[in-house]
């Protein structure tokens, strides 16, 4: 019983920290160029961003449902999403 708590009350805090903004309609906004701030200004904060040589890899969400960009200088490459409706 106990396990059975402790694993519901697990899973509604990630459900609570799932991110409104990560949705398809925010994703076609985002353009190649943007600088990382605007970006944000959209979707958030990153959940997780790692680099090397001038370009970062940012990550929004997790597993099946998160948005990923590619930033060389500050400015955007590319994105990609998966798992949003």
């Amino acid at each position: 019983m106990i396990l059975r708590c402790a694993l519901l009350v697990l899973l509604l805090g990630l459900v609570g920290c799932a991110n409104p903004r990560l949705t398809l309609d925010n994703y076609q906004r985002l353009e190649v160029g943007m600088s990382r701030a605007q970006v944000e200004a959209i979707l958030g904060s990153p959940r997780e961003c790692h680099g090397a040589l001038m370009v970062d890899l940012c990550t929004w969400g997790a597993g099946s449902r998160a948005i990923h960009a590619q930033f060389l200088g500050g400015e955007a490459l590319a994105f990609q999403y998966q798992g949003l409706k």
